[in-house]
C-alpha cells in the first residue's frame, strides 16, 4: 500500500517518511523542494519524490496518482491551510485514496482561544463537506517547542514568554509521528480523531525547571507582557502570522486548555510516551 505524505520534509512528516520506508512501505513525497528531499532522504529504497504545485488540483491529482493513503502535515492557517482544503479537495476526487490521515492539534475547536485549533477544526469541516476517508491524530504541543528558547538559555539561563500559568502534557514529535504511521497503516484505526499527550502535566516554567536540572543549572521562566512578547517575537524575524499564532496559543494554555492526559500513544504505537527528561536529556548540548 502506497502512501503519499505532504509536508514530508517537515519534523513529523519526515519521521513517518521513514519509519514507513522501514516497515517496507512504499511512500511518495510530495513536496515543492526535490533537492531538500533528496538531502533528507537520499536514495532511499520505495521512496519516490514528486514535486506538485499544491494550489493546482491537477498537480496534486497528479502526484497522488498511485497512493492509496495520504498524510498530510501542515501549518494550519493562512495560505497552507487553504493548501491542505486544496490537497483534500483532490484526494476527495479520487477514487484511489482510501484514507487521508491528517496530523491536527490537541483541543480541536471552533471555540478554542488557540488560532491553530479552530484553523483545524475549519480544515475538518471541509473534509466532512469533501465527503474524504479521514482520519485525524491530534497531538499536545511538542517538546521541541523548548527548542525555541535554545538560544535565550545559552545567553542568561533564561526563558521569556506569556503563559506563567496553565499546564500541557507535552508529547515528542516522533511519538505523534509513529502513531501516525499506525493510522496510516491499520485500517482498523480508520474515521476516528486520536488526542495524543505526553506522559505528565507541565507548564512552562515546571518544564523549564526540567531543563535546568538536565544542564545542572538553574533556568528560569521570566513572564512577559504579551505587548514585550509581541516585540521579541518580532525582534526575532518571527512573521506576523506565526507570532499571532503563538501569542494565541498562549491565551489557550493560560487559560487550562491543554490540561489533560490522553491513552492516545500507548493505545495506538504500544509504548507510554516518551518523557520531557528523555527529550531534554538528548538535546541538552542545544542549551548549553
Amino acid at each position: 500500500m502506497t502512501t503519499a505524505v505532504v509536508g514530508a520534509t517537515g519534523r513529523v512528516g519526515s519521521v513517518v517518511v521513514r519509519e514507513l520506508l522501514a516497515r517496507h512501505r512504499p511512500v511518495l513525497a510530495i513536496v515543492r523542494d526535490p533537492g531538500k528531499a533528496h538531502e533528507l532522504f537520499g536514495q532511499s529504497e520505495g521512496l519516490g519524490i514528486r514535486q506538485a504545485e499544491l494550489a493546482r488540483l491537477d498537480d496534486v491529482r497528479a502526484a497522488l496518482h498511485g497512493a492509496r493513503t495520504l498524510f498530510i502535515a501542515m501549518g494550519s492557517a493562512g495560505l497552507e491551510g487553504n493548501l491542505q482544503r486544496a490537497v483534500i479537495q483532490a484526494a476527495a476526487s479520487m477514487a484511489s485514496i482510501e484514507q487521508v490521515v491528517r496530523l491536527a492539534v490537541l483541543n480541536t475547536s471552533p471555540t478554542s482561544l488557540g488560532i491553530n485549533q479552530r484553523a483545524h477544526w475549519n480544515i475538518d469541516f471541509a473534509a466532512q463537506v469533501a465527503g474524504v476517508p479521514y482520519t485525524t491524530i491530534r497531538p499536545a504541543i511538542f517538546s521541541a517547542s523548548l527548542l525555541a528558547a535554545a538560544a535565550e538559555v545559552r545567553a542568561s539561563r533564561t526563558w521569556t514568554g506569556l503563559a506563567g500559568t496553565g499546564r500541557m502534557a507535552l508529547i515528542d514529535h516522533r511519538d505523534a509521528a509513529e502513531a501516525a504511521v499506525r493510522a496510516i497503516t491499520d485500517p482498523g484505526t480508520w474515521g476516528t480523531h486520536y488526542d495524543l499527550t505526553g506522559p505528565q502535566l507541565f507548564s512552562w516554567p515546571e518544564a523549564i525547571r526540567v531543563l535546568g536540572d538536565e544542564l545542572g543549572e538553574k533556568v528560569t521562566f521570566v513572564t512577559t507582557t504579551e505587548h514585550d512578547y509581541l516585540a521579541r517575537l518580532t525582534g526575532l524575524g518571527v512573521p506576523a502570522d506565526m507570532a499571532e499564532l503563538l501569542i494565541a496559543r498562549e491565551w489557550a494554555i493560560e487559560a487550562h486548555e491543554n490540561e489533560r492526559i490522553t491513552t492516545g500513544v500507548q493505545d495506538l504505537t504500544g509504548h507510554p510516551p516518551r518523557t520531557l527528561e528523555d527529550f531534554l536529556r538528548e538535546n541538552r548540548g542545544l542549551f548549553r
